[in-house]
């Protein structure tokens, strides 16, 4: 086996990995009926940029269905965005979104 031949083995098992853990993620929201509703809309405005409106109606989705996707995106940024949650007293997991 050639050097060029096990780089390419190596790049294309680097890939694989990357492919298993990456793509689409999502927080979830969970609903706890401890928290305050306005104490919830407030983490969602501070932490994700949404306006007043769009973190009460996620807020409400999440009372509703028991939970609610509040973030997309790649893994690391949703992980961080899960212990931010976490850290504000709110019950957040991290979710893989099917294809």
């Amino acid at each position: 086996m050639h050097a060029t031949d096990r780089t390419a083995d190596a790049d294309a098992t680097a890939q694989s990995r990357e492919a298993a853990v990456g793509g689409e993620w999502a927080t979830m929201l969970w609903d706890d009926p401890i928290t305050l509703q306005p104490y919830v809309v407030r983490v969602l405005m501070r932490r994700f940029g949404y306006s007043r409106a769009r973190a009460h109606e996620l807020m409400a989705l999440a009372e509703r269905d028991g939970r609610t996707a509040v973030a997309h995106g790649a893994r690391e940024e949703q992980e961080m965005h899960v212990a931010g949650l976490h850290a504000d007293g709110l019950i957040a997991t991290l979710e893989r979104v099917s294809a």
